[in-house]
């Protein structure tokens, strides 16, 4: 009978046991081994990504610093040589300079654009002086490597030749040679149209980029500020 009582409370013993191993395992509140390798992990990718995040902005924050001081010199450069320009009395295919006097301004405008020509209701001398004008007007603007300088120079002196005949004479004696000279200055301007349209898309291109790493740049520092 002792023994019965005995064996009784040795197997309600394991029960409870058994019973308080089960709830400290159900309970037990510290984490299992994957949940702590899980959580690590976890730590080491948001360090990483600090961390890229990081080099990524100092890459960017070198980009843009190179584009602005690009941007910068070039338009201090360029400021810098149209006031000397300016000062001097230069002008451009363009004819920018406001300070040029009227009377040069037109005649600069003939040989750039239109056609320099001796009016009938000018005196031999004042053609004679003004297609001297014109001769060294584009003598002067134009070196011995101009690919103009010949052309140009042939229907200036053309001019300075038949000065004292009328107009229509002087066409047709000049014209072969104003021919060529303004084929040769439609494609100097071709040529400057085109660098400028080349330039303004470089220069768009660098400005859209600048806009985009700078955009890419405060998404970052958005994201490592949460």
């Amino acid at each position: 009978m002792v023994s019965d009582v005995l064996a009784a409370d040795r197997r309600s013993s394991r029960s409870e046991v058994s019973l308080e191993l089960s709830l400290s395992k159900r309970l037990d509140p510290r984490p299992t081994g994957s949940l702590r390798k899980r959580e690590h992990l976890e730590m080491n990718a948001a360090g990483r990504y600090k961390e890229y995040s990081q080099m990524e902005i100092q890459f960017i924050e070198t980009e843009l610093k190179d584009w602005f001081l690009q941007r910068r010199f070039g338009m201090e450069r360029n400021m810098a040589i149209k006031k000397t320009l300016d000062e001097n009395n230069f002008t451009g295919l363009s004819i920018a300079n406001a300070s040029v006097p009227d009377a040069q301004k037109v005649m600069w405008s003939d040989l750039v654009q239109g056609k320099p020509e001796l009016d009938d209701s000018l005196s031999n001398n004042a053609k004679q002086m003004k297609a001297d004008m014109y001769s060294k007007m584009f003598k002067d603007s134009t070196d011995l490597d101009h690919p103009c300088r010949v052309a140009g120079s042939t229907y200036t002196r053309c001019l300075q030749e038949s000065f004292k005949e009328d107009s229509s004479t002087r066409k047709m004696k000049c014209l072969p040679s104003f021919d060529a000279f303004d084929a040769c200055r439609k494609g100097i301007l071709k040529q400057q149209t085109e660098a400028v349209e080349n330039a303004l898309i470089k220069q768009d291109i660098a400005d859209r980029r600048a806009k985009a790493l700078f955009e890419r740049r405060q998404i970052l520092l958005d994201s490592l500020n949460r």
